[in-house]
């Protein structure tokens, strides 16, 4: 069995599928590895060191479908696939955006090729291959700490106000950076238990989501994070055209959610917007890349449990 990893082809995407340390612990059980080269530039892992830890380089994509069993990436090829050497029995495993891409994996599937969705693996499965939960956990520091590089930069004579719509791994992760910075933090859940964790990471209210509208009309919001999304499925709207209108001018939105439909109905997918009212919308799918050598390291371990589990 070959499992092949392919180099990063999505925007500024610098994460790699395999590190050179989960390529020797594939190769001690008995896989073969070949990898696009170039594969870990991005995230500092040169060609050098997956030839030490065992993996075959090979010059292009085409290469890696010719070659491999099982398929890494990150984000799926912006190249077509139909374009590559596939073949009946290959299976694509990596983050699958299932939602947009519905009808090109059930053409996959109809040739033969299965595709492995991260976004599809239990949440709280306790299993290694819950690679979802760690891009998360990144994905809600970094959404925050660039949410707050949006907002305008006077002096402030009190702390942000921050709203977090969502209680999974991103928002959690988010309520813990903005209680860190000294924000006062009200969290939004739809589960009762919610409640119990928001408060942990820092919230200093926690509401359900139809307290949201007498909240930003009542209160002045700085900085919503919108993380309320279960995974395989679309995001709620949960800012709409009245909570909009209830921020003030100047507040930022980082959208989550975008990928699956969106939590803000102004969110635009890999763009920031300013709305006629001054509010700032922002989303982009891969706020991890920003982070890609501690990103990689966890979507690697993740990655090496699926290939391993496939091949048992």
């Amino acid at each position: 069995m070959i499992a092949g990893v392919l180099r990063e082809t999505a925007a500024d995407e610098r994460r790699v599928a395999l590190t050179p340390d989960d390529v020797r612990r594939l190769r001690a059980a008995g896989l073969g590895v070949v990898v696009e080269a170039a594969a870990g530039a991005g995230a500092g892992f040169d060609d050098r060191a997956y030839e030490r830890a065992g993996a075959r380089l090979v010059a292009d994509p085409a290469m890696v479908f010719e070659s491999a069993d099982l398929i890494a990436w990150v984000k799926p090829p912006v190249y077509q696939l139909d374009s590559m050497p596939l073949r009946y029995g290959q299976v694509l495993i990596g983050f699958q955006d299932p939602i947009v891409r519905a009808e090109r994996i059930a053409w996959l599937r109809e040739r033969g090729v299965e595709s492995v969705a991260f976004e599809q693996v239990p949440a709280d499965s306790g299993s290694d291959t819950d690679a979802l939960s760690a891009m998360s956990r990144i994905a809600g520091v970094i959404a925050y700490a660039e949410g707050r590089g949006l907002l305008a930069g006077e002096p402030r004579d009190q702390p942000l106000r921050t709203l977090v719509l969502g209680c999974g791994h991103a928002g959690l992760a988010a309520l813990g950076a903005a209680a860190r910075h000294g924000d006062e933090v009200i969290a939004v859940g739809h589960r009762a238990p919610q409640r119990d964790s928001a408060m942990a990471h820092g919230a200093a209210r926690f509401l359900r989501d139809s307290e949201i509208s007498a909240l930003l009309e009542q209160e002045r919001i700085d900085l919503v994070i919108c993380a309320a999304v279960r995974r395989g499925e679309r995001a709620p709207v949960v800012l709409g055209a009245r909570e909009l209108a209830a921020l003030p001018s100047g507040a930022v939105v980082v959208d989550l959610a975008g990928k699956a439909g969106g939590n803000c109905v102004a969110t635009v997918l890999h763009t920031t917007v300013t709305l006629p009212g001054g509010v700032i919308v922002t989303h982009r799918s891969n706020y991890p890349a920003r982070e890609p050598v501690a990103a990689s390291h966890a979507y690697s371990a993740a990655v090496a449990a699926m290939l391993l589990s496939r091949t048992h």
